[in-house]
């Protein structure tokens, strides 16, 4: 029997090393699959070694700033906390930021305030160390959010929602496939059924990613952070680092001279529920505004061409309306409503305007 003394959990910040990969994605997927929504519904995410890598391998990661909850009696890895390290742009502004991300407690070690600790301490070493803040994405029905907000009054911290993203997007290529691992409804397998098929592409100007475009994509880039109130800055060893993954799709649009005009990114994820596990894309970077709508529309319907061939089940993302989402419509992507919102600790309390019209942000 497990005690529920809070004095049997060490809280501590560690430094992430790639051997332990492994280790952190069981309890991640321990945590996740056992979300009491997640065994009803399915529909949350399970981590490989592959996906912990692609959170938490890039070059820029600060390897120090994770903490972890020990339990004592047992020496058991019981609670994971991670951060990802991004600078953001706010108003032509650039600063220090980092993003809490999967924070994760054992299901048997839960409600013991093991959560809520974690993130106190992650925080006292953010505000310690050079950082001007961190945001979280938090969808409404989710315990991350109560954490935040509890963390954020206990440390007297500003805590500011951002923005609130109303929209859902997904793609299906076996609808029957998904339903293993979403509860569906006869009448949703119906409506994803509908918007299961892609066109076949077959032109000069769209292909994969080849090592010669990372100029071209990391210009195409920079330009939302001109275009944007809010932007995620692009870090270009990070991004070279993404483009080499194995486990990532990426697919351009050239214009007639060879440069390449747009580009869409996907990373590979198990989508996970009801006692089963598939690989799924997470739909990253959707960089089509110099596209029209034609060029843009083939160039997603190449996507689904190509993750498909890479033995992925469909790509799916929060929307975040930084591109247009008619091209995708076209291509048969479903958008339906869901709410997740984009909270922000201001640390050093940097200037934020209260109203953001625009924003550009990756996922990972």
């Amino acid at each position: 029997m497990i005690s529920k003394n809070s004095d049997d959990y060490l809280i501590e910040q560690f430094t992430i090393e790639k051997e332990k990969f492994e280790e952190f994605s069981k309890l991640i997927t321990q945590a996740f699959v056992n979300d009491e929504n997640a065994l009803k519904e399915g529909a949350t995410v399970a981590f490989s070694e592959d996906t912990f890598n692609i959170m938490y391998g890039a070059p820029s990661v600060d390897k120090d700033l994770f903490i972890r909850a020990i339990h004592k009696p047992t020496g058991k890895m019981v609670g994971f906390l991670g951060s990802i390290p991004r600078n953001l742009s706010i108003m032509g502004k650039v600063y220090n930021f980092a993003i809490p991300s999967w924070l994760c407690v054992h299901s048997d070690h839960q409600r013991k305030g093991l959560a809520k600790r974690m993130g106190l301490k992650l925080w006292e070493i953010g505000i310690s160390s050079d950082y001007h803040g961190g945001f979280s994405f938090h969808e409404p029905d989710q315990h991350g959010v109560d954490v935040s907000t509890s963390v954020s009054r206990e440390m007297n911290l500003p805590f500011q929602r951002v923005v609130t993203l109303n929209k859902f997007v997904i793609k299906a290529f076996d609808v029957n496939t998904v339903s293993k691992v979403v509860r569906l409804r006869w009448y949703e397998k119906l409506v994803f059924k509908f918007f299961q098929k892609y066109k076949i592409i077959d032109s000069k100007q769209i292909r994969a990613f080849q090592e010669k475009d990372i100029p071209d994509i990391y210009e195409i880039i920079q330009e939302q952070v001109e275009r944007n109130q809010l932007s995620i800055v692009p870090e270009l060893d990070d991004l070279k680092w993404m483009l080499e993954n194995p486990h990532v799709v990426c697919v351009v649009h050239e214009d007639k001279n060879g440069k390449v005009q747009g580009f869409i990114l996907a990373w590979e994820f198990l989508l996970a529920g009801l006692g089963n596990k598939i690989p799924y894309g997470w739909l990253d970077m959707v960089h089509i505004h110099r596209l029209n709508v034609k060029e843009a529309t083939n160039l997603s319907n190449y996507l689904c061409q190509k993750s498909k061939e890479k033995g992925w089940f469909g790509l799916q993302t929060p929307y975040i309306p930084y591109f247009d989402m008619k091209p995708l419509k076209k291509a048969k992507f479903f958008f339906f409503e869901n709410k997740v919102n984009l909270d922000l600790f201001n640390l050093k309390n940097i200037p934020i305007p209260e109203e953001i019209e625009s924003f550009y942000f990756d996922w990972r």
